[in-house]
């Protein structure tokens, strides 16, 4: 742990000097389910108590959205899908550490199960009801857009991929009124094209891009490395570390 600590040190240093931009760190599932998508809730604990003690700021989306001048080791942590676990197993640890974090929705999966998900495992985690967001949303944690229904939109028409967003921020917008972000975007399974980019982000979508993303076998000493703005260039030097 020393060594960690001494190599986030470095890292924070070189992050000073070259890298301004913050940090998006993404999740899916946190539970102990034992797919790739899952992050045990044991590491995510690790992993937040090892954020607050890195020096990293851990940032509301509000502010990542109006920070003008971005600083190095400012973190924004996000959530894909909305498992029904991010409330269950994230949130408490999220409190714990006075965090504040994204989750990005699809309203039509809401109480249902993950249907869209790769692996069978997968498709059989819940999904948050209404009532899971609402509570989400009054512990920290923004509520976005990621599509109405899951389809991967570059797989689609730029009408039908621009309805699945605007369904999806009409919904998000009636329903959630305290700390929602409706035009905020995350495209599912990361699936798009640069015709179905220029619709969104001509109908006023911000779409979130360039993410670190945890998975269940992401060490401690590569979740220091996806906090660093170094991180996307060692990936390109170091291609096994995850």
């Amino acid at each position: 742990m020393i060594l960690l600590r001494f190599f986030n040190f470095l890292l924070s240093k070189i992050d000073s000097l070259f890298f301004s931009s913050p940090v998006i760190l993404t999740y899916h599932s946190i539970s102990d389910g034992k797919t790739p998508i899952s992050a045990t809730i044991a590491n995510f604990e690790k992993q937040m108590a090892f954020l607050k003690e890195s020096g990293a700021r851990a940032m509301s989306l509000k502010d990542f959205l109006d920070l003008k001048e971005r600083r190095s080791r400012d973190i924004l942590i996000t959530f894909d899908d909305g498992f029904k676990d991010i409330f269950l197993n994230a949130l408490p640890i999220l409190k714990k550490n006075n965090f504040p974090a994204v989750i990005f929705i699809n309203p039509a999966l809401l109480g249902k199960r993950a249907d869209f998900a790769t692996r069978e495992e997968d498709r059989n985690r819940e999904i948050c009801s209404m009532q899971d967001l609402h509570q989400l949303e009054e512990g920290g944690v923004a509520i976005a857009n990621h599509g109405y229904s899951h389809r991967q939109l570059s797989g689609l028409s730029v009408s039908e991929a621009a309805l699945e967003y605007k369904k999806a921020f009409d919904f998000i917008k009636e329903n959630f009124h305290k700390n929602s972000y409706p035009n905020v975007f995350v495209f599912p399974k990361g699936a798009k094209n640069e015709e179905v980019i220029n619709s969104l982000k001509s109908a006023g979508a911000e779409i979130l891009d360039g993410r670190a993303d945890v998975y269940s076998d992401t060490s401690l000493f590569g979740f220091t490395l996806k906090l660093s703005g170094s991180y996307a260039w060692l990936r390109k030097k170091l291609f096994l570390i995850k």
